[in-house]
């Protein structure tokens, strides 16, 4: 087959019938969000930083503000112990002269206009999920979209609906990626990630994407770095009683709330917290004893991409799995932005021994399998996230090391199905000719 066959063969419009099953799903699950909302009202995490807001209209310390009715409740506790227990601003202070600015706005225009940005930044997740899928994929994946929100890495949550700004932040930072590996340019990146990380931390952690997808990311990803280091520790020096109730919020996160995350610390830290034990510095260690070696892993891999061993299509799922697990604190928001690169490597990882009529069915069974566990109840979901994530990790990362052995014109599983599938379009491309 011509270069010019395979192009007008990979680039086939989508089957109306399949453009109209893709447009149905989306009009079910839109018709279905208003039902699910009415029993499950929305924006609980919002409404935490109303309260913050509010707290500094009134002139207080929004973080003392919410240890006191946090303190309050833990004490009463034996008098409600079914009741949800109630959460705290746990943003830096660097983020409250945006807070008071927001609450300067009238809620209608505030409150519409966050919502409209998180809807954005909901959207451009899957977007940026999608960008992985190869050709021959795409058929299968395409009719994935409309429901990836809700099954944040790949297990059923409801957490699309709390309006945390994480789905924002994610989506700045790997909307800014996109544009890096499009147009060489990182200076949008690493902008995304000191704003991010000024919100939330740890997030500082996806300043290694370009490291590992780039050449000569090393000297601006250490001073972007550097730099949101010192935007953190320059806060003491500048709110000292803001960043000490700051940090004292923080800490009730996890003393009072359990607040672990699914992250391989964070579920030792949860097994250590349940047996009375002290977390810290044992989870610290315990941390480093496996992000050390996973970043290892992660140059290494981004060692053979730049060689061109593989794609970065093939390399973007694992990319991002890797990254985010360096993350010591994962959350269900944190893993919602791996949905479509946990499936795809899944599919991947099935594709290097088989056909796709059979990869459907033991996707299928994974996912099933893993979401029953899910379903059992909150701690049993990270219990099962946490290990799903390393497990899908590790297999995307045999399936690029296999790759990248495999000697020059040979082609690998994943390229046997795409000349399969773009044969079979070029046959009946010319089927009418012949008839």
């Amino acid at each position: 087959m011509s270069s010019r066959q395979q192009t007008s063969a990979d680039h086939q419009p989508q089957h109306p019938s399949r453009r109209g099953i893709l447009i149905g799903f989306w009009v079910l699950v839109l018709a279905a969000m208003p039902v699910w909302i009415a029993f499950d009202p929305p924006g609980w995490d919002l409404a935490i930083y109303h309260t913050a807001i509010r707290a500094l209209a009134a002139g207080h310390d929004p973080y003392a503000d919410a240890i006191a009715i946090q303190q309050l409740f833990h004490s009463q506790i034996a008098l409600h112990p079914t009741d949800a227990p109630p959460y705290s601003y746990v943003y830096s202070p660097i983020t409250l002269p945006l807070l008071r600015l927001i609450g300067a706005l009238p809620a209608w225009l505030s409150g519409s206009a966050y919502w409209l940005v998180y809807l954005a930044g909901v959207l451009t997740q899957v977007w940026v999920g999608m960008q992985a899928v190869e050709t021959n994929e795409r058929r299968y994946f395409i009719y994935l979209t409309p429901v990836a929100a809700f099954f944040p890495g790949l297990l059923a949550n409801g957490i699309v609906l709390s309006g945390n700004v994480a789905y924002i932040l994610y989506a700045l930072v790997f909307l800014a990626a996109i544009y890096g590996w499009r147009h060489s340019s990182w200076h949008w990146f690493y902008l995304a990630i000191l704003a991010a990380s000024c919100v939330k931390a740890p997030l500082l952690s996806l300043v290694v994407i370009p490291i590992l997808s780039a050449r000569r990311q090393w000297v601006p990803a250490s001073i972007t770095t550097a730099t949101g280091i010192a935007l953190f520790a320059m806060q003491p020096l500048i709110w000292p009683t803001l960043f000490k109730h700051y940090l004292q919020a923080v800490e009730l996160q996890f003393s009072y709330n359990r607040d672990f995350g699914c992250s391989p610390a964070g579920l030792f830290s949860g097994f250590l917290y349940d047996r009375r034990i002290p977390y810290s510095p044992a989870s610290l260690i315990f941390y480093l004893c496996y992000a050390i070696p996973l970043f290892a892993l992660l140059v290494y891999l981004s060692r053979r991409f730049l060689r061109g061993s593989f794609s970065l299509k093939q390399w973007l799922p694992v990319l991002l799995v890797g990254v985010v697990l360096l993350n010591p604190r994962l959350l269900e928001y944190d893993v919602a932005s791996l949905t479509l690169p946990l499936a795809l490597i899944a599919w991947r990882f099935f594709a290097s021994f088989t056909t796709p009529p059979k990869i459907i069915p033991l996707f299928s069974l994974l996912f099933v399998v893993t979401n029953c566990f899910g379903f059992y109840s909150w701690n049993v979901w990270k219990l099962t996230e946490g290990p799903l994530l390393v497990t899908l990790f590790l297999a995307g990362s045999w399936n690029l090391l296999q790759l990248s052995r495999r000697p020059s014109g040979i082609p690998s599983a994943n390229d046997a199905i795409q000349n399969d599938a773009i044969n079979s379009r070029t046959s009946q491309m010319a089927a009418p000719a012949h008839s």
